[in-house]
């Protein structure tokens, strides 16, 4: 063989090698802006990409991890007592998509100590078609900005999750092959990386004013009309307006107030109102959050899902934007019901998962000093393998992950994997009369939702 093919082919073979050897003691990390895996060259050798079943002792474990109130206590008291008011902020991924698990809960808890509305709800939303307990319908000019967008880093959110802009045009997206799946799609055991899709973006402009509508849903977790109705903005300067109509009526133009803090529009009497439209102006980007349907007294239970979304970095939510959302609204307790979409059937370490959730715990800690924290475990998950569903092997580890979070930010935790059953629970949950989960084995049908709020208040109330 040629000499001066082999001495370069040493070269470069040696330096890979050595970059091998580097890259496995490297840690992994996630800043949430850079992310590093750890490396193992020679991880896939020996073996195949079957997926085993979830280890049983470590499930066994993850079965029998206690749930913990006592962070929550303050909460709990008022609980117990029915003539205190109650508001509890639900945060999740597409789990509580459609107002699942919260419509119930507040159904129930309003039965108990009154108050009628559904909260807090956000100016769109890519499931306003499923949610029953209110109906909604707006344009499609309005930018939408959330934890799952990315850039926009100095553009605080909302408490919903999201802030929207309204615009003179709207931005349509379109997958290039291979196509986008669900986030919480199913998985097989084959796990065959994915090609993430690239996205081809048009922006199309219009000659309409952005506007939303709402109309009151006399159902289970809903209400018959609105007793009060509050607006929630930032960013309007001194020409801002936003028009009304209440019933139908003809469009009223109310001024809004100046300000980068959050303010606070009332836009009806006390009369009752079963549908409001507003409209804003195309060319005037102020930040809009929200309105909150409720009244000055009773309890509500605020739905917040992000789909996709993983619970870390809350921090996108600015301290001032959560100090001042509680100012108004005097939150009881805030509910993260997160993990599913950090699932990965290969995974045994969630260290990482563990640093960004404490970061977030802390951050809304440092900004809402004294609001009690419940943190909700991942539920059971089943994945294909060998041609029948059961938990994914990672689930275990991810409960347990939860459970050290929360004894280390000393927040509260209920450990809904060992309320459903444990291991290989879901297929139950599949198999109900009626469904309480879909096909996916992943998301719960309206049912399981409703199944899922009845165990959660019993062990908030201590019966369960």
């Amino acid at each position: 063989m040629n000499k001066d093919f082999i001495r370069p082919f040493v070269i470069v073979a040696s330096a890979a090698v050595i970059v091998g050897v580097i890259a496995m003691v490297i840690p992994a990390k996630d800043s949430g802006i850079i992310k590093i895996k750890k490396m193992n060259w020679f991880e896939r050798l020996g073996r195949t990409d079957e997926v085993s079943k979830a280890d049983t002792l470590i499930a066994a474990e993850a079965a029998t991890l206690a749930s913990d109130l006592i962070p929550i206590k303050p909460f709990i008291d008022k609980l117990k007592d029915n003539s205190s008011n109650l508001r509890i902020a639900y945060f999740g991924d597409s789990i509580i998509e459609g107002d699942l698990i919260t419509g119930k809960l507040r159904q129930d808890l309003q039965a108990s100590h009154g108050g009628s509305g559904v909260g807090l709800v956000p100016i769109t939303s890519i499931v306003s078609g499923f949610r029953q307990t209110i109906k909604h319908s707006f344009s499609k000019n309005w930018e939408s900005i959330s934890f799952m967008t990315p850039g926009n880093s100095n553009t605080s959110l909302g408490f919903t999750g999201f802030t929207f802009i309204p615009r003179n045009y709207y931005v349509s997206e379109a997958a290039i092959e291979p196509q986008k799946l669900d986030s919480l799609a199913v998985m097989d055991s084959s796990l065959v990386a994915t090609p993430k899709p690239r996205e081809k973006k048009t922006r199309y402009y219009v000659s309409y004013s952005p506007w939303v509508e709402y109309t009151a849903a006399p159902v289970a977790g809903g209400a018959t009309s609105f007793s009060r109705i509050r607006l929630f903005y930032s960013n309007a300067t001194d020409s801002s307006i936003v028009k009304v109509s209440l019933d139908g009526a003809p469009m009223q133009s109310r001024r809004l107030k100046s300000g980068t803090g959050v303010q606070v529009l009332q836009l009806n009497d006390s009369s009752q109102i079963k549908k409001i439209k507003l409209e804003f102006s195309a060319h005037d980007p102020i930040h809009v959050y929200g309105l909150s349907f409720d009244e000055p007294k009773g309890a509500y239970v605020d739905n917040f899902p992000i789909r996709g979304y993983s619970g870390m970095y809350f921090q996108r939510i600015h301290s001032d934007i959560l100090r001042d959302f509680q100012h108004f609204l005097n939150y009881d307790l805030i509910v993260l019901q997160y993990g599913e979409n950090v699932s990965n059937p290969k995974l045994t370490d969630y260290s990482y998962y563990e640093k960004g959730m404490k970061k977030t715990i802390k951050h809304i800690q440092d900004a809402l000093p004294g609001v009690p924290i419940l943190m909700i475990s991942a539920h059971d998950r089943s994945i294909k393998i060998n041609g029948s569903y059961h938990t994914s092997p990672d689930i275990p580890y991810l409960v347990k992950t939860q459970s050290n979070v929360a004894k280390a930010m000393n927040t509260g935790f209920w450990n809904l994997f060992a309320a459903m059953g444990g291991i290989d629970s879901m297929p139950s949950y599949v198999s109900h009369q009626p469904a309480w989960a879909g096909k996916d084995y992943t998301h719960f049908t309206k049912s399981g939702g409703i199944q899922i709020a009845k165990m959660l208040l019993q062990y908030l109330q201590g019966t369960s």
